[in-house]
């Protein structure tokens, strides 16, 4: 008894097929180092805003922008920690037994950590910049008109609020972009 259904299925040709060790080893070399070229950037430019930070709250006269910038250089040691803590990891022993599961978590781990990045990345900045801003126009309106110094706070809330706004764009489509090579990865399995 022969099932002529079966039989199609069994003899049909399939396309599907798993990335090859090389092809994976490839593509875990390229994640890493658009991983390692993203992470070099924010480990320069955190110590340099740090150090902006520090200079203005260590020569500014009022208590409100030190305070503001000791809030600024806290979240950006704490956000530094979070991408330090959210890093590839080597595990050697896990490619070797399989390769196509371990880079399918490496692309899960970035598009997890870029996906919540308004949280754990800028979020620690939001307090730290608020006060900055009203400390600013506070100091501002003893030299200037209360209303001038309200715009240019309103300005800068605008500008930081579309480097944010941004920022969060960019890291949204990025994990966006790995979902869908991990649906792919998910594809040929």
């Amino acid at each position: 008894m022969t099932d002529p259904i079966i039989g199609l299925w069994v003899t049909q040709e399939t396309n599907a097929r798993g990335m090859t060790r090389v092809e994976l080893e490839r593509r875990d070399a390229q994640l890493r180092r658009r991983v390692f070229r993203r992470d070099l950037i924010e480990y320069v430019a955190g110590p340099a805003g740090i150090a902006a930070f520090g200079a203005i709250g260590w020569s500014a006269p009022d208590w409100g922008i030190r305070i503001a910038c000791a809030i600024v250089i806290a979240g950006s040691l704490f956000l530094m920690w979070n991408l330090w803590r959210r890093r590839p990891r080597d595990n050697p022993a896990a490619l070797a037994d399989d390769a196509q599961a371990y880079y399918r978590g490496l692309l899960v781990g970035q598009r997890d950590a870029l996906a919540s990045a308004g949280r754990w990345y800028l979020g620690p900045l939001v307090p730290g910049m608020a006060a900055f801003i009203l400390a600013t126009i506070r100091t501002s309106a003893e030299t200037m008109p209360l209303p001038a110094a309200i715009a240019g706070g309103g300005v800068a809330a605008v500008i930081i609020g579309g480097v944010f706004w941004g920022t969060r764009t960019l890291n949204r489509r990025a994990a966006a972009a790995l979902d869908a090579e991990i649906a792919a990865l998910d594809g040929t399995r």
